[in-house]
């Protein structure tokens, strides 16, 4: 090892393995312990490369290995406090030319422990992390400060221009960021100090910036919905893989709470085999009066909450689409050209169905989601606030049972404000499964452009495969 190569010890191996003189070397410290099994802790140093992105704290159950400390030249990753002492959980150092890495963590099965064995491993063998990237924003409207309020949140990525049609809204962006801003989506484009784009225009004009970005050879995160039709969707699906770029889209919702809830109960089998599901958000008002509620830009109702809802849908059944069916009702806002209602059935190949509402004109509401599954269901309840899109659903579970139907009210995780670009960053800087793949957002545009053609025969049942 001293000649180069790496070496990883995790859980009870270097203390194990520490009577061996050679690995006493290498680690340069011996643990004493362990001590009983108990909830510990865990803080990453945000400093350190490979802890960075991770939750600021964390809690495990373990037994702690304790030292009076780790060898003076050694990088330490994790701590954890013991007794009123802060002891070292893991370190990396380097030995000769290679380098030993220790984390005295058994595998809990969580994404954690994994997310940072896959870096160690990386680490032991020479691999840096990427440096930071630089990002440039087309388009700054409500939507681009969100962007940019992330990108700036997150390390590893560092927003680097915005480019905006609008002159107030450049003067915005570089009041708000003290950044390069561009009135012309070329300038931005040519900007070597930027690897990544994020087109937040209309949806209407999603493939003409996406595709230039890729053809200037840069990464790119298209806001959602990916495209208004499947056909513009795969050209920028070919442009991204034949130039061996990065395509994503930014279905934030995913790590909305009250979703995450759900899809642990549904994937854990508490509720057996999920096989039916309503979905609904809306009320009874007037729609947005921007373009948002303008059909020829928004590419109509369907579009609008159906981007997230689809993709929640599409994540809770494995199964392809087989039957697409979908209605609309145009019968209050006659100032807007979206519709005011629109209701989309889906039958999968294995039998199961879901339904997706969206509706401005429901004086009552239905809740979120209602999904039944062999042995239980789960509801989700909208919460009495004057936005109540805005805040997580309460969460239901109920299971089936002889004296009746239990009941449980789940407590929901804290929301990762900025859960989308960490992934995306992790995914920059070591190469991390991407959470978003364009071929997963694909199929919520193929479904909703088939809800749109069924509407326009009049409701027809439409077979597809998606």
């Amino acid at each position: 090892m001293g000649r180069g190569g790496g070496l990883v010890l995790l859980g009870d191996a270097l203390a194990a393995w520490s009577s061996c003189q050679a690995i006493r070397e290498v680690a340069g410290w011996v643990p004493s312990g362990p001590g009983p099994r108990t909830e510990l802790i865990v803080r990453p140093d945000s400093n350190h490369p490979v802890t960075q992105r991770l939750d600021p704290e964390w809690k495990v159950r373990d037994r702690l290995y304790t030292s009076e400390g780790p060898p003076l030249e050694a990088s330490i990753l994790l701590r954890t406090s013991w007794r009123y002492t802060e002891q070292v959980v893991g370190y990396e150092r380097q030995f000769g030319e290679g380098r030993f890495v220790y984390l005295g963590l058994h595998n809990d099965g969580s994404p954690t422990f994994e997310k940072l064995v896959g870096r160690l491993v990386l680490v032991a063998a020479g691999r840096a992390a990427a440096p930071p990237v630089g990002v440039g924003l087309v388009g700054y409207g409500a939507i681009g400060r969100e962007h940019a309020a992330s990108i700036t949140a997150i390390s590893g990525l560092r927003l680097a221009g915005v480019c905006d049609i609008s002159p107030q809204r450049r003067e915005a962006a570089e009041r708000d960021w003290s950044v390069r801003v561009h009135a012309h989506q070329d300038e931005l484009l040519n900007d070597p100090d930027i690897g990544l784009v994020v087109v937040g225009t209309p949806p209407s004009a999603h493939a003409d910036p996406v595709l230039a970005a890729l053809d200037a050879g840069k990464h790119v995160v298209c806001e959602k919905p990916f495209g208004l039709h499947v056909e513009e969707v795969d050209r920028m699906i070919d442009a991204a893989a034949s130039r061996g770029l990065l395509l994503t889209v930014f279905q934030s919702r995913r790590w909305d709470p009250d979703y995450l809830a759900m899809r642990e109960v549904a994937r854990s089998g508490r509720i057996g085999e999920p096989f039916y599901m309503e979905s609904f958000i809306g009320g009874h008002g007037h729609p947005c009066d921007f373009w948002h509620s303008h059909e020829p830009i928004s590419g109509g109702t369907i579009y609008d909450w159906g981007s997230h809802y689809f993709d929640w849908i599409l994540q809770l059944f494995a199964d392809r689409v087989q039957t697409v069916t979908a209605d609309a009702h145009k019968r209050v806002w006659h100032d807007v050209t979206n519709a005011d209602q629109v209701r989309v059935d889906l039958t999968f190949a294995g039998g199961a169905q879901a339904m997706f509402l969206q509706s401005e004109i429901a004086a009552a509401r239905k809740p979120k989601w209602y999904l039944l599954g062999t042995t239980g269901a789960v509801v989700a309840e909208w919460r009495d606030e004057p936005v109540p899109a805005d805040f997580p659903a309460r969460v239901k579970v109920f299971r089936a049972a002889e004296e009746g139907a239990h009941e449980e009210v789940l407590s929901l995780p804290r929301r990762d404000e900025h859960g989308f670009y960490r992934n995306l960053a992790d995914h920059l800087a070591w190469g991390e499964p991407l959470a978003v793949t364009p071929e997963e957002a694909r199929r919520t545009v193929a479904v909703m452009e088939a809800a749109t053609r069924s509407i326009a025969k009049g409701g027809a049942q439409l077979k597809v495969e998606i």
